[in-house]
């Protein structure tokens, strides 16, 4: 098979892509990922997409080939469309509902599918390169050995922990490690922008952050996320939950599902004080293109605090976690709040 006529997608800090004419072959081009700075990803992307492919999923762009010594995965080439960020900056908002509903419909799918398959990834991936922890392990620790970053917030707006909040982080990485019925391959990177809309339906693209985890850890994207009307919200998870629920009992029952959705949101709102530091209260940033870190941190504290209302989860980091919001509101009144232009 030979290429040619190459054309650069994107260049980015750990891949590059690009679309490549074939001469002599079956399709008439190609997308060639070259994963030059995290090879760990590459591959976790790789196995993602061979799994799916042995169970005849067409979420994701079809395996073609991979080298591990060059670093390159061959995949198919789904064509050009909108994707779901095209679709939200647009001012058709039936157009951008329904492309939301659809990506929903399409992560039940996927999660339902892959439930149970543990070990079929894990070949896939160990066969490859072996990986030091599964990706979910990587989160939880992650979760934990961080968990002091929330002292530089409360610190910095004079609020305390609450006793017991290091015990509720250690819950929370403990659920999030071992996610029982809700175990499945996930996307790992839901941005709106890593969807593609073809003439077969909606696909998810750059599985490169894919791994066995809490099938939830997807549905943040509308859960929490990206900033979207509550209604929306509503109508997404119901759409997702229903795809997902004849396979998995967890997903029938209101108090698990519930617990499973506070479950993820809030340790995502851990994350978020994680990963930003209190030089948001000096200056605010873009977290996204018109998007600052301010409201998105906003919007993960309420958002989590809505999903946590209906159950008893992590009392005290809750209690942490109400008092740095009420701070933070106070600081941060006059913050814009965001809309897409096809909710506007």
């Amino acid at each position: 098979m030979l290429l040619a006529e190459p054309q650069v997608l994107r260049t980015e800090s750990r891949c590059h892509v690009v679309r490549a004419r074939v001469r002599g072959g079956d399709v008439p081009t190609v997308i060639l990922k070259h994963f030059h700075a995290d090879p760990v990803l590459g591959l976790d992307e790789w196995a993602g997409l061979e799994l799916l492919g042995r169970h005849n999923l067409t979420t994701a762009p079809g395996l073609i080939a991979g080298d591990i010594h060059s670093r390159l995965l061959v995949l198919q080439d789904l064509g050009t469309g909108p994707s779901l960020e095209d679709l939200f900056n647009s001012v058709d908002a039936s157009a951008a509902t329904g492309g939301l509903l659809a990506v929903a419909r399409l992560t039940g799918q996927l999660h339902a599918r892959t439930r149970g398959l543990q070990g079929d990834f894990d070949l896939l991936r160990h066969a490859l390169n072996p990986r030091p922890l599964r990706v979910r392990i990587d989160n939880a620790r992650y979760l934990v050995e961080h968990a002091d970053r929330l002292h530089r917030w409360t610190n910095a707006v004079g609020t305390t922990v609450a006793a017991g909040t290091q015990e509720d982080v250690e819950q929370l990485a403990r659920e999030l490690a071992e996610p029982g019925p809700f175990l499945a391959l996930t996307h790992g990177d839901m941005a709106p922008g890593n969807t593609l809309f073809t003439t077969s339906g909606p696909r998810l693209l750059d599985f490169e952050y894919c791994g066995m985890r809490h099938a939830l850890y997807d549905a943040l994207m509308w859960l929490i996320v990206v900033p979207l009307p509550d209604e929306l919200v509503t109508r997404a998870d119901l759409t997702y939950r229903i795809t997902l629920a004849p396979v998995c009992e967890a997903a029938q029952t209101d108090a698990t599902y519930t617990h499973a959705r506070a479950l993820v949101a809030t340790a995502r709102t851990v994350n978020m004080f994680q990963w930003l530091s209190p030089k948001a209260l000096e200056r605010d940033r873009d977290w996204a293109p018109g998007y600052s870190e301010r409201a998105a941190l906003l919007r993960h504290l309420a958002r989590s605090r809505v999903l946590r209302e209906p159950t008893s989860l992590v009392p005290a980091l809750s209690r942490t976690l109400a008092a740095l919001e009420e701070r933070l509101v106070e600081r941060w009144a006059g913050t814009p709040s965001f809309t897409w232009p096809a909710f506007r």
